[in-house]
Formats: C-alpha cells, sequence, structure tokens
C-alpha cells in the first residue's frame, strides 16, 4: 500500500492508534504532478489575497502556515523510519536509491542525498550531494546537522517536502475533528 493511503487509512482509526502505528516523523510532498501519486483529499494552506504583498504573487503552499482551506491536493508522504537491516544504525538515509532507508526517485536527488536523526529533536544533514539541499531557503553545508522543526520545508536538489512529527501529521490530515 502506497504510504500517502496506508496514513490516511491510519487516520481514519483515530490519533492513539495513527501514533502508534506510524513512524515517529515524516517528510510531506505537496503537487499536482507528483509521480505515482493521487489525490487523497487532503487540505492545501492558502493565505489570505490581503497578507500578500504584490495581487498576482504565488506562494509556495509547503511554507505556509496559514489557514486551512477545503481544497484537495495531492501529497506524496515519505516516512522517516529505519529500513530493517540497513546501514547507519542511527540515521535515517535519504536518496534515489533503494539501499536508503527512504527512496526519493528524482533525478536531482544524490544516491545518498542526505540523512535526518533523532538527537536531542530531530535533525538533518546534507551527505555531500552533487545539486545539494535547503532548509527554509537556507542552503545547507555538507556533513553538517541542522535542526528540523515541524513544518520546516526540505529541499534536496529540486524536490521540496516539509517535515512533520507524527501527531503535527495527523493533525494536517484533519485530527479528530476532519474524521468523517
Amino acid at each position: 500500500m502506497e504510504a500517502s493511503a496506508r496514513y490516511r487509512h491510519l487516520w481514519t482509526l483515530g490519533r492513539d492508534e495513527f501514533l502508534a502505528a506510524a513512524a515517529p516523523a515524516a517528510l510531506v510532498r505537496y503537487g499536482a504532478s507528483l509521480p505515482g501519486s493521487g489525490s487523497v483529499g487532503m487540505t492545501t494552506q492558502t493565505l489570505d489575497q490581503d497578507l500578500l504583498q504584490e495581487p498576482d504573487e504565488r506562494v509556495d503552499e509547503t511554507r505556509l502556515r496559514g489557514r486551512v482551506s477545503a481544497e484537495p491536493t495531492e501529497m506524496e508522504i515519505y516516512p522517516l523510519a529505519k529500513k530493517p537491516g540497513a546501514s547507519f544504525r542511527d540515521r535515517i538515509t535519504i536518496g534515489r536509491t533503494s539501499n536508503n532507508d527512504v527512496v526519493i526517485v528524482d533525478h536531482s536527488v544524490s544516491r545518498l542525498h542526505g540523512y535526518v536523526r533523532l538527537a536531542e529533536g530531530w535533525l538533518f544533514a546534507d551527505a555531500g550531494s552533487k545539486n545539494g539541499s535547503w532548509l527554509d531557503d537556507q542552503r545547507l553545508e555538507p556533513r553538517r546537522e541542522a535542526p528540523l522543526s515541524s513544518g520546516a520545508v526540505l529541499r534536496l536538489g529540486d524536490v521540496v517536502a516539509t517535515f512533520y512529527p507524527a501527531a503535527d501529521l495527523f493533525d494536517l490530515l484533519g485530527g479528530d475533528h476532519g474524521r468523517r
């Protein structure tokens, strides 16, 4: 089962079941042209027009923390969890090849692009990737860990995703109030 569909199903079971079965955190990728993803009935975050500096200004919805609208969007969820028997026991590797814990199939993502780990909070480090990594519009130095906060926007090459701990992802999916 695709991760997005699995998480949507877990969400229907309620908060306790979701948190027990979901990975401790995830990367969420939004967009209309995600490979292999379909509309899963999620909501997008939008800003009121009067908050924008220019009337025609375009806003990247992965970076917004505004009000939630009821417009469906496509999202792809990448659970941040170790694969059984994978290398680097203390790190969740992210890259283009199948030997990574999190596989993002995109030509701009390196074979081993970076990693996340949980220490005194979540951390991300670029592994010396060819196309680089950015955290909230700041280019990261290779092999230097940076703290990840909920809602942080991570760019790996050309791939943009938002980081959420499991509890915040449950709320993003609609929390207990949005369940039908």
